[in-house]
């Protein structure tokens, strides 16, 4: 059996709370709709979503090489001690991430190097985390 993966068990968790949460109340006397039903599964589904999203960007992040050298002049970028917090605006809501930066000294850029960006036809927004909340969604 391999190492315990604390990220894998929690999400497992929460997979599990939410099946029993729409199952256990399953029954002839049950007074939801199926609308209600469905809009509630939808939600939980979303949530697992993020949550998935969150862990494999943590694990992406995690297996970050320890030297990167700069694209610039090739010397070797020091990796900035506090990450930058970021909400990713994903199909399934705002997913929040942490990233640390590399920094080259002697020529003065930094960046995270996160590998090639993605394709998608839909326009993405990074930035700092919401503090009103969502709106118009």
């Amino acid at each position: 059996m391999g190492p315990r993966d604390p990220g894998r068990e929690a999400f497992l968790h929460d997979a599990e709370c939410l099946y029993d949460e729409m199952v256990a109340g399953a029954g002839p006397a049950s007074a939801q709709s199926f609308d209600d039903l469905e809009e509630r599964a939808e939600a939980a589904g979303l949530l697992l979503r993020r949550k998935l999203l969150a862990l494999r960007l943590a694990a992406e992040e995690a297996k970050q090489p320890a030297v990167i050298p700069c694209p610039k002049c090739g010397r070797p970028m020091r990796w900035q001690k506090i990450p930058v917090r970021r909400n990713l605006d994903t199909f399934s809501g705002p997913v929040a991430h942490e990233r640390r930066h590399a920094v080259c000294d002697p020529c003065g850029i930094s960046f995270s190097p996160a590998g090639p960006a993605p394709w998608h036809s839909r326009p993405r927004r990074v930035g700092p985390p919401r503090q009103e909340g969502l709106r118009g969604q």
